[in-house]
């Protein structure tokens, strides 16, 4: 593996008679040419050493060399000394941050350096030592590559912010006007806990809220961790615990009832465009998200094929899952009447409020939105016998006690369970 950095000029010059000032590095064969947002006078531009001069040496003067200088400080806007210096070292700091990258890879032969990743680790400026750099970075480059999807990103986005916040009230951070810091080193046993308390004091988050923040958290120390940055487990000793939340599944009267409602519908209307995402999504438990990419899937038999975006990862097969003839019809339904691969879509507002309107209609008192169709499946999975293990590798979910939180249990189901064990003793 072989690579280097280099600073030269584009050409040709701007109109103002000005050449951008690149860092140009190359790495296995491939060019990367990084503009400084720098631009100087091709004649006072040593290439050889790649620095701004602010004068030539006497044997290059030659006739005119007044009016060259002249000409550049007018087009720099700045005395050419001062200028020069100023440029010198942005020049000095950008070779120094890409080799700073080059010898982390020449120490351990076990990295391999790539463009994309030497992209992502020099636009982040500390974001070897800075974890709030880090994050910033990985989220922009996870959501440009369709790692993660809008709404991921803007809730990862706002993790970062309260992180930001809640490290510039810190010791380090309280004198400096600069953008706060959080380096890796200060993400010690008490920060989670910390995190925590200021969470519910400074902003009220309720702890729901606060456990989705924590496991925001958590992703980007992991990503950190696969990126040989080594640090403190600051979570090693906290509990993220939550509550069970407000959503509920439907009953099986409800679901019902709107099944009829869909098979009544009209052909292309926008409620049953709706319903078709929605009642698939009872009666298989995707996310949200992987709803919105069933374009993607393949479909064979009642086997469907996709990238789990939650779990997406470059070298990740696609996943194979079983759904229901149920549902399978809902997605058959879509991609005949509505000429898509996978599901009509509107907005998740405007989705929320259609559902919410059907629901009036219909006497659903459940509180009826696009989320809670992976809570009525893995509640009806339960309900009908369904085994807890096999429902946890449906969902994909890594730990049984996320499955749980998902699952209802409501008076008919505990009266079933209790018919069925007198109907035993009976017998």
């Amino acid at each position: 593996m072989s690579y280097s950095a280099t600073v030269n000029l584009r050409k040709p010059a701007q109109k103002n008679g000005l050449n951008t000032v690149r860092l140009q590095v190359i790495i296995n064969r491939k060019v990367l040419p990084l503009p400084l947002k720098l631009a100087w006078p091709e004649a006072l531009f040593d290439e050889e050493s790649g620095r701004c001069l602010a004068s030539l040496p006497k044997k290059n003067q030659g006739s005119g060399y007044k009016d060259l200088l002249a000409r550049a400080e007018a087009a720099v806007g700045a005395l050419l000394e001062k200028a020069a210096d100023d440029n010198n070292l942005i020049i000095g700091q950008a070779r120094a941050k890409a080799n700073e990258i080059f010898v982390k890879y020449r120490l351990q032969p076990d990295l391999v350096l790539t463009v994309d990743e030497f992209l992502r680790q020099y636009n982040s400026a500390a974001s070897g030592s800075d974890f709030l750099s880090y994050m910033e970075a990985r989220i922009a480059e996870r959501y440009k590559k369709g790692q993660i999807s809008l709404n991921t990103h803007k809730g990862h986005t706002s993790t970062l912010r309260k992180l930001q916040e809640f490290a510039a009230g810190l010791s380090m951070n309280k004198r400096s006007q600069q953008r706060p810091t959080l380096p890796f080193s200060a993400l010690t046993h008490k920060f989670a806990g910390d995190f925590d308390s200021w969470l519910k004091k400074k902003h009220q988050s309720c702890t729901n809220t606060c456990s989705g923040r924590h496991r925001n958290v958590k992703a980007y120390l992991e990503l950190a961790r696969r990126d040989k940055i080594t640090f403190e487990d600051p979570y090693e000793y906290f509990v993220n615990t939550t509550v069970e939340g407000k959503w509920k599944a439907l009953s099986e009267e409800e679901l019902a009832a709107l099944e009829t409602y869909y098979a009544g519908t009209e052909v292309g209307s926008t409620h049953r465009r709706m319903l078709q995402k929605f009642l698939f999504s009872c009666n298989c438990g995707l996310r949200l998200g992987d709803l919105k990419r069933m374009g993607e899937a393949k479909v064979n038999g009642q086997l469907v094929e996709l990238k789990v975006q939650k779990t997406f990862r470059y070298d990740e097969k696609e996943t194979l899952l079983p759904i229901t003839k149920k549902a399978l019809g809902y997605l058959q339904d879509s991609r005949t009447e509505n000429g898509t691969d996978g599901f009509y879509l509107y907005t998740d507002q405007y989705t929320n409020r259609a559902l919410q309107k059907i629901a009036y209609w219909l006497g659903i008192k459940t509180k009826i939105h696009h989320h809670i169709g992976r809570e009525t499946f893995a509640t009806n999975f339960i309900r009908k016998g369904g085994k807890v293990e096999v429902l946890q590798k449906l969902m994909a979910h890594k730990k049984l006690i996320m499955t749980m939180k998902y699952v209802h249990v409501d008076e008919a189901m505990k009266q079933a369970e209790i018919d069925r064990l007198d109907s035993l003793d009976a017998a």
